[in-house]
């Protein structure tokens, strides 16, 4: 089986309380947290000739964690192969008795999902709560979600369900890593980026 996340940006109003609980479960600070939630805008106003205005203004919230991908860069980049997939789950997960803090890691992975601690020489990563899979259905950011904008699930049911979008920007794209994740965008964010318009990306703090 294949595990992976399921995202709703129509729900996700940029709380951070997924964040919150992440930090609580997995003992990391902000700056270290496994997941994040990163804000994405951008579009222009445009005058036409006869005095009328329209917009192409845009934004919307992406909370990201390791996306266990099938093809992840990070277990590869591992010198000291603390990094593996779970062959049970798929869950790319941390072995951090083998752990030197090099970084190598979090420098090979595209979506900065894991996090550089340079001070405790170590390197935090997303595996989903492994821990308390055996008695919690749900990782802790799944849960605590109060408008249920993220799903953790197999794969392949989550794909069913809710189709197979899994980048927009500024994630990059799915064919580098394979990433295991199912994003739910508005028609209106996916047309406003489809434009091409100006856009920026901020990490929400």
């Amino acid at each position: 089986m294949q595990y992976g996340f399921f995202f709703d940006a129509l729900k996700c109003t940029g709380c951070e309380t997924c964040v919150d609980a992440c930090c609580q479960q997995c003992g990391t600070t902000r700056s270290t947290a496994c997941r994040t939630v990163t804000r994405y805008e951008g579009g222009v106003w445009e005058e036409a000739a006869d005095g009328t205005c329209s917009t192409t203004l845009f934004t919307y919230y992406l909370s990201l964690s390791c996306h266990h991908c099938s093809a992840p860069p990070c277990v590869d980049a591992c010198p000291s192969h603390a990094k593996f997939k779970n062959v049970g789950t798929g869950v790319v997960t941390a072995d951090p008795s083998k752990c030197v803090g090099c970084g190598a890691c979090a420098s090979a992975c595209p979506y900065g999902a894991p996090k550089h601690d340079p001070v405790r020489r170590c390197t935090y990563v997303c595996d989903a709560c492994a821990g308390a899979l055996g008695t919690h259905p749900e990782p802790a950011c799944v849960s605590a979600c109060p408008e249920h904008a993220l799903a953790f699930d197999d794969i392949d049911k989550l794909r069913a369900a809710h189709g197979s979008l899994a980048a927009v920007p500024p994630l990059p794209a799915p064919d580098l890593t394979q990433p295991n994740l199912v994003l739910n965008m508005a028609p209106a964010m996916m047309s406003s980026f489809m434009r091409k318009a100006p856009a920026s990306s901020a990490a929400v703090r």
